[in-house]
């Protein structure tokens, strides 16, 4: 195993800028005490700015358009993104399971590390759907209402209840009645997330609360190593930004964009079902 670090990098977390010693392998963030263990290699990184990897919901580019697939994938490696959580749409059909299932196999083969994450009309979500759901680890629900009357006659104790069983976060999707949602959620006593999911990428704050930042989404020791690379300047607060576009980006180990070039290599991606398990080893550099 050989260890690369960066000495000294401008790197952003939780929105504040320090300069640190970032180690890591092809796999995994390291504690610079290994740097004594294992071959190493300094890279000069003096002109770069250092961030996580983008977590996205493929909200703008959902992935279920079949031919427009591959060409999705690149937009999201573009931005910056290290993993992507497609939605699945799911309704009142009683084959949600297969449905759930055989569209993680269908992503299979993407270029970019995914999550698939259940979305539907709240009417139709019953408390089977929770623990099912909380069962196979999926981060987080995604729930909206096309109508006041989609939010009449749900079972909300039973619901709630069956959530406190397996603990899987509730959330809403951008909709015209969001805030009717959210609102109803909260005051039924619903685990939800702090933020409404958009085609911006997920905030710390979700990241941490479902699970995912335990593996992907913040630099820290025995994480995953993904993280983005931006040309440094003085204007230190224009750079990093959600909407900016990273010069590299690493996920994994691999780069996966240098400057304009996507290298969107087939069969890149992994299926990250091992991402909400509790971790041991939760720290930072």
């Amino acid at each position: 195993m050989k260890a690369f670090y960066f000495e000294n990098i401008l790197i952003q977390q939780e929105d504040v800028w320090k300069r640190k010693k970032i180690v890591f392998t092809e796999d995994v963030f390291l504690p610079a005490h290994y740097l004594d263990w294992v071959p190493q290699r300094k890279i000069q990184a003096d002109v770069f700015k250092m961030s996580p990897g983008k977590i996205y919901a493929d909200v703008e580019f959902p992935l279920n358009h079949k031919s427009l697939l591959d060409h999705y994938v690149r937009r999201y490696l573009y931005k910056g993104a290290s993993l992507l959580i497609s939605t699945l749409e799911l309704g009142r059909k009683a084959d949600w399971k297969e449905r759930y299932h055989h569209y993680c196999d269908e992503l299979s083969g993407i270029a970019i590390d995914y999550l698939v994450v259940p979305k539907m009309n709240i009417k139709y979500l019953t408390p089977e759907m929770i623990r099912y759901f909380g069962i196979q680890k999926v981060p987080f629900i995604l729930v909206y209402a096309n109508q006041i009357h989609d939010l009449t006659h749900i079972p909300w104790g039973w619901l709630n209840q069956m959530q406190a069983l397996v603990n899987i976060p509730i959330g809403c999707i951008k909709h015209p009645l969001s805030d009717l949602v959210i609102q109803a959620l909260a005051e039924s006593g619903f685990q939800t997330l702090p933020e409404v999911i958009s085609n911006t990428p997920l905030s710390a704050e979700t990241l941490s609360k479902t699970g995912i930042s335990n593996k992907k989404g913040e630099i820290k020791i025995y994480n995953d190593t993904d993280f983005n690379l931006y040309v440094n300047s003085n204007q230190m607060n224009h750079y990093c930004q959600k909407d900016q576009v990273p010069y590299i980006s690493v996920i994994r180990g691999n780069v996966v964009k240098l400057n304009q070039t996507i290298y969107d290599t087939q069969g890149f991606g992994e299926f990250c079902d091992h991402t909400l398990k509790a971790q041991f080893w939760n720290k930072g550099f």
